[in-house]
């Protein structure tokens, strides 16, 4: 079965619910058990078996959602929970303890590195950054201590391409979780699992959801024992999903392939029109053969999302902000992946711990939504005067 017919498919049930195509939201904390064996037996089953427990372990509606991503995965189970970046604290709370050691790429999204800097060193764990380009940098900083190497691909704000195989075939020979943000992605472009990424994790807010109103995360595994450990830690941190967001995440998943399809094209026209403009220094977009990463990506990836950035010839950041100021479609904005157009001025330099940023002009992060493109091209070209 494709991948368009699966996002349609997966985790619907309608013989279940009087033959209603969308799973209902089920609004629930407590569940009542008719006699003590069957308390007794949702107890020992209430991690494994999708078992209707208690509120905090899920829903049919969470189930649902679950259920739908992991066959789109093609993982062992999922686990979804209230944000991405509570699934990206989950998944590394789950395999780290005091004393071990953590490698994470140093071109992630900047909440990571917070949450591994402020949180995971405040309970004994070393932290370690690494160039993604850098695989003998890589190979240099793991040691015996080394638990989970964290990668982002594309890189957040700067779009760095990591080599995925060659990083889990050196986690494999030590035995180290490998774990990805495959947010800008989804796994409708790539797919963690099926090249051996252990850990697997989405920002549903972003792509899946689509619609610029949920916030929930989904964390893939590969199989049984990785999901019991995350599962347990998610559960015990009291983080679940709200109904209503799973609900909204799996009617937004129906349409990912049709609006995916939508923000590569329009992207991709955005992205070469400036390429080719003397006021821009540099469009980083992997996607584009320029990119000095393309041939990473096109190893990996097979589309690409409305995302990326690009530098501006323009160095006042006064006379930058103004053009962004009159922007009529291009909202300000610190998301992305809904079906709006957004733009962002970025610094990356300033949360680099060892990549270099070189970049000479100012730094615009686009997100190319649903609008049409040629009035997108027109807001963008007109407000930043690149003729």
């Amino acid at each position: 079965m494709k991948e368009d017919t699966l996002i349609v498919t997966a985790g619907r049930s309608p013989e279940d619910n009087y033959g209603i195509v969308n799973p209902p939201v089920y609004h629930a904390s407590t569940v009542l058990f008719p006699t003590v064996a069957e308390l007794e037996r949702s107890q020992q089953e209430r991690l494994n078996n999708n078992t209707v427990y208690y509120g905090r372990y899920g829903t049919p509606t969470t189930f649902a959602l679950e259920e739908s991503i992991a066959e789109i995965e093609n993982g062992y189970r999922t686990v979804a929970t209230s944000s991405g970046m509570s699934s990206i604290s989950i998944s590394l709370l789950a395999f780290l303890s005091k004393g071990d050691h953590c490698l994470i790429s140093d071109c992630t999204y900047y909440p990571t590195k917070k949450f591994a800097i402020e949180i995971l060193s405040k309970f004994g764990v070393n932290i370690d950054f690494y160039d993604p380009n850098d695989l003998n940098g890589l190979k240099k900083k793991i040691n015996t201590k080394t638990k989970v190497i964290f990668m982002e691909s594309p890189a957040s704000l700067t779009f760095e391409i990591e080599d995925i195989s060659e990083i889990i075939k050196i986690a494999k020979k030590r035995k180290i979780i490998t774990m990805i943000d495959n947010s800008w992605a989804t796994p409708l472009y790539f797919s963690p699992i099926n090249v051996g990424i252990d850990v697997s994790i989405l920002a549903a807010t972003k792509y899946i959801s689509g619609h610029a109103d949920t916030m929930l995360g989904l964390i893939t595994v590969k199989n049984e024992k990785l999901f019991l450990k995350i599962k347990e830690t998610a559960v015990n941190f009291g983080d679940c999903p709200g109904p209503q967001e799973c609900y909204l995440s799996l009617r937004g998943l129906r349409t990912l392939s049709t609006r995916l399809e939508r923000h590569r094209s329009s992207a991709l026209k955005i992205a070469r029109l400036l390429n080719n403009n003397d006021k821009v220094l540099n469009v980083l977009h992997p996607a584009l053969p320029k990119n000095k990463n393309y041939k990473l990506w096109n190893k990996y990836f097979t589309g690409s999302t409305g995302l990326f950035s690009f530098v501006l010839e323009e160095k006042s950041k006064n006379k930058v902000y103004k053009m962004i100021d009159k922007l009529k479609l291009f909202k300000l904005c610190f998301s992305w992946g809904g079906y709006e157009s957004l733009i962002l001025p970025v610094f990356p330099k300033n949360e680099r711990k060892i990549v270099k940023i070189n970049y000479r002009g100012i730094l615009l992060r686009i997100h190319v939504g649903l609008e049409n493109v040629d009035d997108l091209k027109d807001d963008l070209f007109n407000s930043f005067n690149l003729k």
